[in-house]
């Protein structure tokens, strides 16, 4: 015989359901009942209807806030990143007019919207490279760095779709002062472009791929369950002369986060 269902899990899926066939009061944004409301109309204990509503939490269905009860939860949109055609994309729109460059973005392209749904976000400072990031570039621990952090969000909404941490040398950056300055972003054409001003040219481009489970912050900006796993991509832009001229680490949900590749494979002689 099979084991009995617990009630709080009866319930967790009977809202669940719900919310996946979108019926009125279980949309995006909807309050949910208030625990109190459920138990009155004889949905279990206050301890069954408060498991069923962590668990849909835990499932990432629901977003519970101290004080503010219970709401169905927004579902930012879901990321495509195909590297290869989307780099070499990324660096034809820094080659294209200015009207063109304004009006297109790679986040855009990812996340399948429009481009004016997209709100950029960028925080930049100087700050001394570490061991890693000296290694990285080849500079000495203590050069001087340009740190640049963004976020995007999409339609309005305030959760990230990914958080950047991009780094350039300084005192390479600062060959055009517009790039040391946050209000230009976004940038049209983006970083190859704005490498472009300053006469360096992006030969490739190197990734690397990796998980683990996101902090408190990043769950939070996110919008993501705690303990949700995010990947980790470590992105280096190789120039031309052969020096690595940008470095970014990306966090993205796992959740809402597809990679796509397409490998060509030489064929054997006949």
């Amino acid at each position: 015989m099979a084991p009995k269902t617990p009630q709080w899990r009866g319930l967790a899926d009977e809202i669940a359901r719900e919310i996946a066939a979108g019926a009125a009061g279980y949309q995006p944004g909807d309050q949910l009942p208030q625990i109190r409301d459920l138990v009155a109309q004889g949905k279990g204990s206050k301890t069954t209807v408060l498991a069923a509503y962590k668990a849909l939490e835990t499932e990432g269905l629901v977003t519970m806030v101290r004080g503010h009860g219970t709401k169905v939860r927004a579902r930012p949109p879901h990321l495509v990143r195909e590297h290869q055609e989307r780099y070499v994309w990324e660096k034809r729109l820094a080659r294209q007019a200015d009207a063109v460059r304004r009006n297109n973005g790679v986040i855009d392209k990812d996340a399948g919207v429009d481009h004016d749904q997209i709100e950029t976000h960028a925080t930049f400072s100087a700050v001394p490279a570490d061991s890693e990031l000296a290694e990285r570039f080849s500079v000495e621990p203590g050069t001087l760095m340009l740190h640049r952090k963004y976020w995007h969000s999409a339609n309005g909404d305030t959760t990230a779709l990914s958080l950047i941490d991009s780094y350039l040398v300084h005192e390479v950056a600062a060959r055009n002062p517009d790039l040391l300055d946050s209000s230009k972003e976004p940038w049209p054409g983006g970083t190859h472009h704005q490498l472009s001003t300053i006469g360096i040219e992006i030969d490739r481009i190197n990734d690397g791929i990796r998980t683990r489970v996101a902090t408190q912050a990043e769950a939070r900006k996110l919008g993501i369950p705690l303990n949700s796993a995010v990947f980790l991509l470590d992105k280096t832009s190789v120039s031309t002369d052969g020096e690595v001229v940008e470095y970014s680490r990306v966090v993205l949900p796992g959740e809402r986060t597809e990679f796509r590749y397409t490998v060509p494979l030489e064929r054997w002689a006949q």
